[in-house]
């Protein structure tokens, strides 16, 4: 089998960590759990299918949830929660927090938990 280059990448902790209980069960590494639910992502996304059709536009809010299967309705969900957790992990809510005058907690780069003050003071908690 032919080696295939890989390309560094960072993924959440909460993929990393759902990828490493599933994983041994599967006989895959977390790389390749990654890679595989990566690939089943890849696919559905390009599919054309009626049903993809169907879960997407639930999922976007332009179809009803009631019109779907019990499986497309877990799909359609599984699609928001994805989407969810995207913005999420690429919005910084404490800069926003502190402009408008609120503390906020962190975590530093050693897991301690540090405290932010709206005037950019801080301090280990």
């Amino acid at each position: 089998m032919t080696q295939r280059a890989s390309v560094p990448t960072r993924v959440t902790a909460d993929v990393a960590a759902a990828a490493a209980s599933v994983a041994p069960s599967e006989n895959r590494s977390v790389t390749e759990q990654i890679n595989f639910w990566a690939r089943i992502g890849m696919q559905v996304e390009r599919s054309g299918t009626v049903t993809n059709r169907r879960v997407l536009a639930a999922a976007a809010g332009e179809a009803q949830f009631v019109s779907l299967t019990a499986d497309e309705r877990s799909a359609a969900h599984a699609h928001i929660d994805a989407r969810i957790s995207e913005r999420a992990n690429a919005s910084r809510f404490g800069s926003a927090a502190r402009s408008a005058g609120q503390t906020t907690v962190s975590i530093d780069d050693d897991g301690n938990l540090v405290e932010i003050t709206p005037g950019g003071g801080s301090r280990r908690l």
